[in-house]
């Protein structure tokens, strides 16, 4: 039985010996991961904030564009009324023109040139 006791003491004492030589590299390892993991969180929140202000400038752009929108429908409609306008001047105009040519042709038939009064003349003499 002695014999019993100390193989199973032996190998408690391995497996002892194997839990210490696994914490203390273990633990080399896990404060090697936790830095790895404390970069990898600053990346990510630096990468985050990067989004954040990307994020911003997208929304500051969407609002540039949309108040250069609105402008520029309003430079549309000002250029259509202009263009009704001019549109309907010139239908005016045209019918003005076409009035007073109207008219001019009007006067020229009025006017005969044999309805002229006759025009007395007198030669006067030298002496």
């Amino acid at each position: 039985m002695e014999k019993w006791i100390k193989i199973i003491l032996i190998i408690v004492i391995v497996l002892v010996i194997f839990n210490v030589a696994s914490l203390f590299f273990g633990n080399s390892n896990i404060k090697s991961i936790r830095q790895d993991l404390e970069k990898a969180k600053i990346t990510a929140d630096s990468a985050l904030n990067e989004l954040r202000y990307s994020q911003t400038k997208l929304d500051s752009i969407t609002s540039d564009i949309l108040i250069f929108k609105s402008y520029i429908s309003n430079i549309q409609k000002t250029v259509e009324l202009s263009d009704a306008e001019k549109r309907l001047k010139e239908e005016r105009d045209a019918g003005k023109v076409s009035e007073l040519k109207a008219n001019i042709r009007k006067l020229r038939e009025d006017i005969e040139t044999d309805s002229l009064p006759d025009i007395e003349v007198t030669t006067l003499k030298k002496n």
